[in-house]
């Protein structure tokens, strides 16, 4: 927005992008000078003053640095902390901190100039936190004889003052907070307009290219517009209502070219053994089909911006697609790709059937699947020597190690572990623990279990004691105990944020210890820990369970989450419970 005195030989102008901002809020406000009948220029003065209790000035950017400006020779200038040096000369009460406050300028420049714009200077301010509702100014101070100021002077090449007068800017500071999420698209010359409402507006007022095209009831949250032309581009922007106070602007701009808009931002992000779909859409569509390879495998409303492919192929890249349709047109989104590795099992080397034991079974296994296309349980397992590839050497080694002492088979062995070296082998039927059958899932790290977001259930009454280390490190005064029959699980992070694992409810039904690591089995690092854990309203958690928040995470990252009791004397710490995890 901007406010200028027209009419004049040489205008002072004031603009900002908006004429609407929120307490905390900065924005800029360019000040540029006008000659319309092209008169030379070569000298100025100039001040913009402002109310101290609503705006506090940032910073000055000037002649001679600011982009397009004029080179000074001469420039003098001052405001209040922490934009200028302020101090106790000239109009000293413009740099005090109270009431008006205002910023200064005298420019000699290096050359004339006639240009019907130049920019002189751009001014950042922000809206003080407790600044009242209502309309604010940012103008000229009157003269003031006792400090020296007679006014805002424009000079020509031989001193002669121009005819000049000073523009204001007039905005509004709104406490009202404003729409979010809006999204603009278009489809068939009808743009539509969506966003959600923080608060209960009574009126919502709707803009395009600046002029107000509607007013409409709050809570509605969306809006067609008709009068939309092939080959143009339209910015539109929203205000809410609400007790007669306006709130700041939000806007969006769509180009007009008459193709349906499709979903924007599609990501594919690998979830355990799951794939998350998110997006944004910019139109309320009648349908969205979501098509993996080509072939639809769910079909969503527009009000949905996600889905969860419960069902996705490993060890191909996969390609995910939206197929949407509005208004009797139908579009594809970009794809997104991902590529599922075959999931890791665990599995000992030369055990090809899985059940724990090594014997003639495994090698006439392999020479049927190699021979006679008799079937494979584990290739991994059967791959002896670990070259990714299954050959009649593999059976003759393991028949060797079996008979006639040859060397044993690479690792993982004799315990079951996952492969060192992951190829595209994979094992159907792998191992439960690293026993192959003597332990249970989540027994020890290398068969971790599996956890996601939200509840996850447990039961620890048949675990046996890990002997992997930990420490109280930055849990001292939570009591860590024993970490008494544990359990462990494997989590992989689906977003960035601050995550929460919470064993704080009365669904655990012992004195809990809890442990996380980085890393990987037999090389983990702790990250965090606790033994008895606050809620988040900072009471102590029931029964002594164990709570660790504010847990910083990134998409991707991988962790080992390690829970038990806090001692053995009883043997009664342990049994079932729920492990929550959240990220906010």
């Amino acid at each position: 927005m901007s406010s200028s005195a027209l009419g004049q030989q040489i205008e002072l102008n004031l603009s900002s992008q908006a004429s609407v901002y929120a307490p905390g809020e900065s924005f800029l406000v360019d000040l540029s000078l006008e000659n319309p009948a092209g008169e030379t220029v070569r000298g100025l003065q100039h001040a913009v003053a402002w109310d101290s209790g609503s705006l506090q000035l940032l910073s000055v950017d000037l002649p001679g640095s600011l982009n397009g400006s004029p080179d000074p020779e001469i420039l003098v200038w001052n405001a209040p902390e922490p934009a200028g040096s302020g101090g106790d000369q000239g109009c000293a009460s413009w740099w005090d901190g109270s009431g008006q406050e205002a910023f200064s300028m005298g420019l000699i420049l290096s050359e004339s100039l006639s240009a019907t714009s130049t920019p002189i200077a751009q001014l950042e301010f922000r809206v003080v936190g407790n600044a009242p509702n209502g309309l604010i100014q940012l103008s000229t101070p009157d003269p003031d004889l006792t400090c020296g100021w007679i006014g805002s002077i424009v000079t020509d090449q031989n001193g002669v003052i121009l005819p000049t007068l000073p523009g204001t800017l007039d905005f509004e500071i709104s406490d009202v907070l404003r729409p979010t999420e809006l999204v603009c698209g278009e489809v068939a010359e009808t743009v539509f307009l969506t966003w959600q409402e923080p608060v209960d507006y009574s009126q919502v007022q709707i803009r395009r290219d600046g002029l107000l095209i509607a007013e409409i009831s709050g809570g509605l949250g969306f809006f067609e517009d008709a009068d939309a032309l092939i080959g143009t581009e339209r910015s539109y922007s929203l205000r809410g209502i609400l007790a007669g106070v306006t709130s700041p602007d939000v806007s969006c701009e769509v180009s007009i070219d008459g193709d349906l808009e499709t979903p924007t931002g599609l990501s594919c992000t690998q979830n355990a053994n799951t794939v998350l779909l998110t997006w944004e859409n910019p139109l309320p569509y009648e349908q969205v089909d979501v098509l993996r390879q080509g072939n639809l495998i769910a079909t969503l409303s527009s009000l949905e911006n996600s889905f969860v492919d419960s069902g996705p192929i490993p060890g191909i890249t996969l390609d995910y697609v939206l197929r949407c349709s509005l208004a009797g047109t139908t579009a594809d989104s970009e794809p997104c790709e991902i590529f599922l590795p075959i999931p890791d099992v665990l599995f000992i080397r030369g055990d090809i059937d899985s059940d724990g034991e090594l014997n003639l079974v495994d090698p006439v296994t392999l020479l049927q699947y190699l021979f006679v296309f008799g079937d494979m349980p584990c290739a991994s397992a059967a791959d002896f020597n670990d070259d990714a590839s299954l050959d009649l050497s593999d059976a003759v080694n393991l028949l060797a190690f079996l008979f006639t002492g040859g060397a044993e088979p690479a690792a993982p062995f004799p315990l079951a572990g996952l492969d060192p070296t992951p190829d595209s082998l994979g094992c159907d039927t792998g191992c439960p623990d690293v026993t192959c059958g003597a332990g249970f899932p989540g027994d020890e790290c290398a068969s971790a279990v599996t956890v996601t977001l939200g509840d996850n259930n447990f039961d620890t009454s048949l675990m046996t004691d890990s002997a992997d280390p930990y420490d109280d490190s930055g849990c001292e005064s939570t009591f860590l105990g024993q970490m008494y029959a544990d359990i462990w699980f494997d989590f992989t992070v689906p977003a960035t944020g601050n995550a929460t694992f919470s064993l704080c409810s009365d669904e655990v039904v012992f004195d809990s210890d809890m442990v996380i690591y980085s890393g990987s089995c037999g090389q983990l690092v702790q990250q965090a820990c606790n033994g008895d854990g606050v809620d988040a309203q900072g009471d102590p958690c029931p029964l002594l369970t164990s709570r660790i928040n504010d847990f910083a995470v990134s998409e991707g990252d991988h962790f080992f989450i390690r829970v038990g009791g806090f001692d053995s004397l009883s043997q009664s710490e342990l049994g079932p419970g729920v492990l929550t995890i959240t990220i906010d």
